[in-house]
């Protein structure tokens, strides 16, 4: 079996940032919105953590609202708004409720 190459270019940052997220092709009713939280992001994606990945499909379109908290990170914003943005799934694991997603530009 040959090692799985690395398709990305940019680097990951890990970065826990609160979201909401609404699933195109989850199995839930009227595309709810839902909670929880980056594991980790870069330029063009982010690897999400959210129990409605784990009934959602590849290819799903995804809407994001991220939660920037006010840390140091941060402390030049008294409040940052939230901020919103689109993606696809394209990779999942169903059991920990993770995916990839690759952010719209």
């Amino acid at each position: 079996m040959e090692p799985t190459k690395e398709r990305r270019i940019w680097p990951r940052h890990q970065v826990m940032i609160p979201i909401s997220l609404k699933c195109s092709h989850a199995r839930t009713p009227n595309r709810a919105w839902h909670i929880g939280e980056t594991g980790n992001i870069s330029v063009d994606g982010m690897m999400l953590v959210s129990s409605v990945l784990k009934e959602t499909q590849l290819s799903s379109m995804v809407e994001i609202l991220c939660f920037p908290q006010n840390q140091d990170l941060y402390s030049q914003i008294r409040d940052p708004e939230p901020i919103s943005m689109t993606g696809v799934v394209i990779w999942q694991d169903r059991v920990s409720g993770t995916a990839g997603i690759q952010v719209n530009n």
